[in-house]
């Protein structure tokens, strides 16, 4: 019938169960993430912030959200605030990479001399979106940290 699932997809129906719909539903979810995946708690906070920014639950879980996802960053991901990124492709290259303007933003600040704590304190942006954005940089080889 119209409108159905086949019956071969849980992973699709496993999916759309856990797509929060409501900005509620959304802060709850990110909430039981907060341990487990700060990245994606975050993430999901600032969907729901975009959805109603003045929203106190969302608002008051953001700092918490980026303090955990900050930390795990900094335990687990190879870059501390001393750490020096570098660009590991030529700037020709960086052409036909699809970098959106924040991140080249962040990119131009990349200069192989400047540490993270450096680059996080020209940047207009929150340092979780920052890190975030080096983070993605480095996943994609874009950067490195030596």
């Amino acid at each position: 019938m119209v409108g159905e699932l086949p019956e071969d997809s849980p992973a699709l129906v496993k999916e759309v169960e856990d797509l929060p719909e409501s900005v509620t539903e959304m802060v709850w979810s990110a909430e039981r993430k907060l341990d487990e995946d700060p990245d994606a708690a975050l993430q999901i906070i600032q969907k729901a912030l975009q959805q109603q920014p003045n929203n106190p639950e969302a608002q008051a879980l953001l700092p918490v959200a980026e303090e955990k996802f900050i930390k795990r960053v900094y335990e687990s991901g190879g870059i501390s605030p001393k750490s020096v990124p570098q660009l590991k492709v030529s700037p020709s290259d960086l052409t036909t990479a699809q970098i959106d303007p924040q991140e080249g933003f962040v990119l131009s600040r990349i200069n192989g001399s400047w540490d993270i704590q450096s680059i996080l304190s020209i940047c207009p942006f929150r340092e979780a979106d920052c890190l975030r954005m080096i983070k993605k940089l480095m996943e994609r080889g874009i950067v490195e940290i030596k």
